[in-house]
């Protein structure tokens, strides 16, 4: 009984407890609901728990307009398999040294090759090929792009095999015999002109073997170059001079800088050897031909190229061996060929060429991107 005879109830000791053990309960709850709802948003935002990514390095000895297209085309289908988020390129391992500093190339090669945290190199080009191989670790994976024949230039023993257990490549049997044999079928030239390096990457860049060997067999002579200074406008077109002087009559066009529209104006070389009324076939292609050259083999749409590569470096990032890969992608070449250069240089087209050819240009159209405009 209370002071005033009324009754006192004693308040329950533990119902604070309670209280306040149930506001804990419902915070925690809160709590795991939105910790719950930031780790959804965090798995649908980001690639699948658990899932491997993948880093991988990349070497070329300078720019140059087909990497790009390659890479390119590569990206093109890991994104549309899905693979694309699962492989990055980090900035520090994507190394191009420039052109003119060869002596870099090879150090370039061994910072890469030096890395433990690069699942594969991609080597762009025959010198980034040569570099790469020159300093191979025997153990990170290597796959050459963009290299015109890595048979003939050493890299791989033989068709079926590249010899290095971390090594592998894109073949294409034969590509450029065939240009020098498609070239005088068609033109049917006397004296056929090249210039280059008396390096063995020079002579990789205008297949001087190729044109010896076709020569030989179809009985046209070949009239050589082998003592440029530098891949320069001025000492290329040098060269052609002294070449016209000795009877050319048709030119194959290298893989050197002074033909490289975003290195060099090589609309002053394509635009000589028109007006010297030279019959010209262009080893790099479409962008060529539509720009001057009399005709090539068309290289407009690299998505074979892509595809054929891209499935090379997903069967090596998942753990197959570079050298058990298949190399040889058997593709039949397409031909370009420029009706504007024809008349320019007085040369009759063939009606059976223009039925076969799959790009035929009626005009001279230089490149959006090139360096002089």
């Amino acid at each position: 009984m209370g002071r005033n005879g009324q009754s006192s109830v004693c308040p329950d000791p533990t119902a604070n407890f309670q209280t306040v053990e149930m506001e804990m309960v419902n915070a925690t709850q809160s709590f795991v609901r939105i910790a719950a709802a930031v780790v959804m948003l965090v798995c649908l935002s980001s690639p699948a728990m658990g899932e491997q990514r993948f880093s991988v390095g990349y070497l070329e000895a300078g720019p140059f307009w087909l990497f790009n297209e390659d890479m390119a085309a590569v990206n093109a289908y890991l994104d549309g398999q899905g693979w694309r988020d699962k492989v990055s390129f980090p900035e520090d391992a994507w190394l191009s040294p420039g052109w003119e500093e060869q002596e870099q190339w090879e150090p370039a090669a061994r910072e890469l090759m030096a890395r433990d945290d690069l699942d594969l190199i991609i080597a762009a080009g025959t010198a980034a090929t040569r570099a790469l191989t020159a300093v191979n670790n025997q153990n990170t994976p290597i796959l050459s792009i963009s290299v015109g024949d890595p048979l003939a230039a050493g890299f791989v023993v033989s068709l079926e095999d590249s010899g290095i257990d971390n090594f592998t490549t894109r073949l294409e049997p034969d590509r450029y015999p065939r240009m020098f044999d498609m070239f005088h079928q068609v033109v049917e030239f006397e004296k056929l002109g090249l210039i280059y390096q008396d390096t063995e990457s020079g002579r990789q860049y205008t297949n001087v073997d190729d044109a010896r060997r076709v020569a030989e067999r179809r009985g046209f002579e070949i009239l050589e170059y082998d003592s440029l200074a530098s891949e320069s406008v001025e000492d290329c077109l040098a060269a052609l001079r002294h070449l016209i002087q000795q009877g050319m009559d048709a030119f194959f066009i290298p893989s050197l800088n002074a033909f490289d529209w975003e290195q060099s104006d090589a609309d002053q070389v394509l635009g000589y050897l028109r007006r010297e009324g030279i019959a010209t076939f262009a080893r790099n292609g479409s962008r060529d031909v539509q720009a001057g050259a009399l005709m090539g083999f068309s290289t407009v749409d690299f998505s074979q190229r892509g595809e054929f590569l891209a499935r090379m470096i997903i069967r090596i990032l998942e753990g197959v061996s570079p050298r058990s890969l298949n190399m040889v992608d058997a593709g039949t070449p397409k031909i370009s060929f420029n009706l504007a250069v024809a008349h320019e240089i007085g040369f009759n087209p063939p009606f059976d060429l223009l039925a076969a050819t799959d790009e035929l240009y009626q005009d001279i159209v230089l490149p959006e991107n090139r360096l002089v405009k």
